[in-house]
C-alpha cells in the first residue's frame, strides 16, 4: 500500500471515509489517530421533551434520527463516532421494545461518554440504563420473580461468550441483578433507573466460581475483569476495524493490552490501528459496507447535503435503521447484505444521491470542478476497473459518480 492508499484505508475504518480535502491534506493517519483517541468528546444529545403519542411521537422520532445522521456525517471526531456506532451494535437495544426515544437519548449519552473509556464503566452504564433495563426486561427482574434475559445475554453476547458459563450462572446472575427498575416522568420526558432494595435478592449467590451477596455492580466487576471478556472485546474490535475472524495470537495480544491497561478501550483501539496487520493485504477492502456505512460514507466523502428524512428512508429501504436491529444479536454480518434487493436499492440510491434535482429532491450534490481522475482517487483509491473507466466516456461527472457508487469495489470498505 502506498501512503495515499494507506490514508484512504485508514479513513474508511477510523471514519466513514475521507473527503478529497482530508485525503490530500498533509496530516498523517498517525497524527489523526492520536488526535481522535485523546480528544474529549462533546456529549450534546437532543432534548426531546415530554413523552407524546401519535404525530408528536413521530416528530420526536424524526428529530432523534435527524440528530443521529447529522452526528455520523459531520462529527468533528469521526473515530469517536465510529466507536459509538460499534457499541450501539454490540450492546443492542431496539425501538421494537424501547418505544420512547427519550430512553434512547439517555442511552446515546452513556455510549458516547464511555466509548473509549474503562470497559467496566461502560458495562455498568449499559446495565443500569433505562433503555437496556426495558429492552432485556431487567426492570422486571425482582426477588421471588426472576427474569433471566439480561443475565443470559450479558454473558453470551456482551462479555465472556458462549461456553464460559452454565445455566446455574445465568440463574445466579439474574438473582444478583435484581432490584433495578425504571422511573419515567412522561411529562418531563426524563428517564431514570433506580435501585429498589426491597426488590433485590440479598441471599448468597455462587456466580462464575465466586461466592457472595452479589449485586449488579458485582456482576459487572466480575464480567469486566474476566479474561474471556478481554478476548471478546479484542476479537470484536479487530473483526470490525481490520478483518473478520482474527488469528488467536492477535486476540491474545489485544486481550493482554486490555488486561495491562486497566480495561482501557482506548488502549485496545490504539493497538488495533497501530498493528502492522492493519495495513495488510488481508485487511484491505476486507469488509462489505453495511447500509449505514454505504450511505453515510457516500454523503460524507462527496459532501452531499441531504434531507435526513430521505437518508433514513434510504436506510430503511436497505434494511438498516439505527436502533432497529432484528434481535439482541444485532445486525447480520457482511455476507448477509449480499442480496439482490439490497444491492438493487444501493444502485437506485447511488443515482438519487448524485442527480441534479430541484428544491425537493432530498440530496444536493455539487461536483464543483471534480475530474473523473479525482473521483477515482477519492472513492476507489485510484484503482478502477478498465471496464469502469471505459464506461465514463461521454458521461457527466454526476453520472460517473453514480457509476462509481454502484461499482463492486466501492461496496467494500
Amino acid at each position: 500500500m502506498d501512503v495515499s492508499v494507506q490514508k484512504a484505508h485508514f479513513m474508511r475504518r477510523a471514519s466513514f471515509g475521507s473527503t478529497l480535502t482530508e485525503l490530500n491534506s498533509a496530516i498523517s493517519s498517525t497524527d489523526l489517530l492520536g488526535k481522535w483517541l485523546h480528544e474529549q468528546p462533546i456529549i450534546d444529545v437532543p432534548n426531546l421533551g415530554s413523552a407524546e403519542k401519535g404525530v408528536e411521537r413521530r416528530n420526536q422520532e424524526l428529530k432523534f434520527n435527524d440528530w443521529l445522521v447529522t452526528q455520523a456525517i459531520a462529527a468533528p471526531n469521526p473515530l469517536h463516532e465510529k466507536m459509538t456506532n460499534f457499541w450501539r451494535d454490540h450492546f443492542v437495544v431496539s425501538t421494537k421494545k424501547v418505544v420512547y426515544r427519550q430512553l434512547l437519548t439517555d442511552y446515546e449519552a452513556r455510549l458516547r461518554k464511555y466509548a473509549l473509556g474503562d470497559f467496566r464503566d461502560l458495562l455498568w452504564n449499559v446495565t443500569t440504563s433505562p433503555a437496556m433495563l426495558a429492552y432485556l426486561d431487567n426492570d422486571q427482574n425482582r426477588s421471588g420473580k426472576i427474569n433471566e434475559n439480561y443475565s443470559r445475554e450479558v454473558m453470551e453476547l456482551f462479555t465472556i461468550g458462549r461456553g464460559q458459563y452454565s445455566e446455574k450462572d445465568i440463574q445466579e446472575g439474574a438473582r444478583a441483578l435484581t432490584g433495578w427498575t425504571n422511573k419515567f416522568d412522561r411529562t418531563k420526558g426524563i428517564a431514570e433507573s433506580i435501585f429498589v432494595p426491597r426488590r433485590h435478592d440479598a441471599s448468597t449467590k455462587t456466580y462464575l466460581g465466586k461466592k457472595g451477596d452479589f449485586k449488579a455492580e458485582d456482576v459487572v466487576d466480575i464480567l469486566a475483569n474476566h479474561p474471556s471478556t478481554a478476548r471478546t472485546i479484542g476479537y470484536k474490535l479487530w473483526s470490525s476495524f481490520v478483518y473478520p475472524n482474527p488469528e488467536p495470537e492477535i486476540v491474545d495480544r489485544l486481550a493482554m493490552v486490555y488486561k495491562n491497561n486497566g480495561r482501557s478501550i482506548r488502549a485496545v483501539v490504539e493497538a488495533v490501528f497501530t498493528s502492522p496487520e492493519f495495513y495488510s493485504a488481508k485487511a484491505y477492502r476486507s469488509h462489505l459496507k453495511n447500509p449505514i456505512y454505504f450511505m453515510i460514507g457516500s454523503l460524507r466523502q462527496l459532501e452531499i447535503t441531504a434531507d435526513k428524512v430521505k437518508v433514513i428512508g434510504g436506510l430503511r429501504s436497505m434494511g438498516q435503521v439505527p436502533y432497529n436491529a432484528p434481535s439482541v444479536k444485532g445486525w447480520m454480518d457482511d455476507q448477509g447484505w449480499l442480496t439482490a434487493p439490497s444491492l438493487l436499492t444501493r444502485l437506485n440510491l447511488a443515482q438519487q444521491m448524485t442527480q441534479e434535482y430541484g428544491d425537493d429532491g432530498g440530496f444536493d450534490y455539487d461536483p464543483k470542478n471534480l475530474t473523473t481522475k479525482e473521483l477515482v482517487h477519492l472513492l476507489l483509491d485510484g484503482n478502477a476497473e478498465p471496464s469502469l473507466l471505459k464506461s465514463f466516456q461521454g458521461l457527466s461527472i454526476r453520472e460517473c459518480t453514480s457509476l462509481i457508487l454502484s461499482s463492486p469495489t466501492y461496496q467494500l470498505a
